[in-house]
């Protein structure tokens, strides 16, 4: 990771809350021959529920009150008149065969199709996919960032809804130069609502190492 104006000494450190992303050695994943790994966490759980979304604009829309109620249940999605997911969770519930997603004019979209298309609304789109998938499937709850440069939310295993978020997660790709002063900026607003910032290091093989920010970076 190049960090632009970084001090040289670094403040970064490697976090133990989140731990690696990498996964192998670790026997609660296992591997498939299409995407190298298999999504858990939903598919353990009894209940059988299919959910049913469109795709309008950037977002994913859900009406079923019964399905819109499983989704808030296990912190997916931003509810209003109708329940919206972003496109990294809508490929994740895809992923994970939870979802159906259909386009306004009812064609049906893969989880290729949306990747692809996703991307092209914003090219960040597949590695905060990757970040939430990877997360997901420790058993956090993930919800979208809010303020600049923040990517998701995420609270500790089994504080869901009950406490507040406790992490403040930003994805970077390995290589990718990023602005000190934004880290800055971040670190700020994570100190100032008493998150732990964690800085998810995305590699060229796709694997995440994430790091904590755990002191001024001044």
């Amino acid at each position: 990771m190049q960090i632009l104006g970084s001090n040289p000494s670094g403040p970064a450190q490697q976090s133990t809350p989140l731990g690696s992303g990498r996964h192998r050695g670790e026997p609660t994943v296992l591997y498939t021959k299409e995407l190298g790994y298999e999504v858990i966490g939903l598919e353990e759980e009894r209940t059988e529920i299919q959910i049913e979304g469109v795709l309008r604009g950037n977002d994913v829309f859900v009406a079923n009150p019964e399905q819109t109620k499983w989704l808030t249940e296990r912190g997916f999605g931003v509810s209003d008149e109708q329940l919206r997911l972003s496109l990294p969770e809508s490929l994740f519930l895809i992923e994970a065969k939870r979802l159906t997603l259909l386009s306004g004019k009812g064609i049906t979209y893969t989880f290729e199709n949306l990747a692809r298309k996703a991307n092209k609304l914003d090219r960040n789109s597949w590695y905060k996919y990757l970040v939430l998938r990877d997360l997901r499937t420790r058993g956090y709850i993930t919800r979208e960032g809010y303020g600049i440069g923040i990517d998701f939310n995420v609270y500790e295993k089994g504080e869901y809804p009950q406490e507040a978020p406790k992490f403040l997660v930003v994805g970077l790709c390995e290589g990718a130069p990023t602005p000190f002063e934004k880290l800055v900026e971040i670190l700020k607003k994570a100190q100032s609502n008493r998150k732990t910032l964690i800085l998810a290091v995305i590699d060229r093989r796709n694997e995440i190492v994430y790091y904590s920010i755990s002191r001024s970076l001044a």
